[in-house]
């Protein structure tokens, strides 16, 4: 049993339900249209699965080019793990966090030393932050080309000082990790659970720091990472395309560096509940989409995220159990 996930999946609906309300009341105007979008929601999210299963497979690839080649897990047990991830990322509070930890725990049930599974998933994460970064940056170039006015200067700096807050923290944090401290509260959970070893912090940071000086897999990670992000702009440009409303996809591009930018505000919150659907509004308001279309986009990445993640979920759940059925046997002859 996955601890809480049930709680984050009901509280997931109750706020999805509050932020829809809260939208659509703002929008009332535009309801007669949005019924007619909302017609074409299964097609629409068949598209938005159609690109965002390739994008799982890239931050997989992303992931496993951190790993040394000789520790390397087949390509399919990667993406897997990553769908875990994003499973818990879209339906469990701190989803991010929890899915990252779980997945890091899968990947050294599979033979990777437990630092360096912990190291590649950790600085993974920041590259994938690094990587948003670059493509918020290319964003916001785009949208200072073509627009004017003070409002759109300070939504689109809003959104690339949020990007570049949360890479430079991870980035800094890593590196100074406080470790007399987290030394000191592990060394009080080992009094409970024995099992935790205080030392090990120590040597995750080893770890994380080889990584960062292992600049080609750094940057392949990025490479992958950033071809991702680009991933999500073809998304938002071919679900408008399909609701009546074509854009180019370098307006695509500003709605979607825009919107994850502001998107990680939420993080705390499972998928980012109201914030994510605030943040594709307001990101689309400015290339000029209708407030009615941008809605109905965000209804279609928030149900195509459900219709993935649930049952990642549960994969998710058969993985944990599993692995510690066949972990038993091991501890018991050890």
């Amino acid at each position: 049993m996955i601890p809480g996930w049930r709680q984050g999946v009901r509280n997931g609906l109750v706020f999805g339900i509050l932020a829809l309300g809260a939208v659509m009341a703002l929008n009332a105007g535009e309801l007669p249209g949005l019924g007619a979008i909302l017609a074409e929601l299964p097609a629409a999210v068949g598209i938005s699965a159609a690109v965002h299963i390739p994008q799982i497979l890239l931050t997989a690839a992303a992931w496993r080019a951190l790993l040394p080649p000789g520790l390397r897990p087949p390509f399919a047990a990667m993406a897997l793990l990553r769908w875990y991830r994003e499973s818990a990322n879209a339906l469990v509070p701190a989803g991010a966090l929890v899915g990252q930890a779980a997945a890091a725990r899968l990947l050294a049930r599979r033979g990777v030393p437990g630092r360096m599974a912990g190291a590649t998933a950790t600085v993974d994460l920041t590259l994938e932050a690094v990587s948003q970064l670059f493509f918020t940056l290319a964003g916001v170039a785009l949208l200072l080309g073509v627009g004017d006015g003070p409002g759109l200067l300070g939504f689109a700096l809003a959104g690339f000082g949020i990007a570049l807050a949360g890479a430079a923290a991870m980035v800094l944090f890593q590196r100074r990790l406080p470790l007399t401290l987290l030394e000191r509260l592990l060394a009080q959970l080992a009094r409970r659970w024995p099992a935790i070893d205080p030392a090990w912090i120590r040597d995750l940071q080893e770890a994380i720091l080889q990584l960062h000086a292992d600049w080609p897999r750094l940057a392949v990670a990025t490479l992958w990472h950033t071809l991702s992000w680009l991933l999500g702009a073809i998304e938002i440009a071919g679900v408008l395309w399909l609701l009546g409303h074509p854009i180019s996809l370098a307006d695509a591009l500003v709605i979607e560096s825009l919107a994850q930018a502001l998107r990680n505000v939420g993080f705390m919150l499972p998928g980012a509940l109201a914030v994510q659907e605030g943040a594709i509004i307001g990101a689309a308001a400015l290339v000029g989409v209708p407030p009615a279309a941008a809605l109905a986009v965000a209804l279609v990445r928030r149900t195509r995220e459900v219709c993935l993640s649930l049952p990642g979920l549960i994969a998710w759940q058969r993985a944990e159990s599993g692995s510690m059925r066949s972990a038993g046997p091991d501890r018991g002859g050890a």
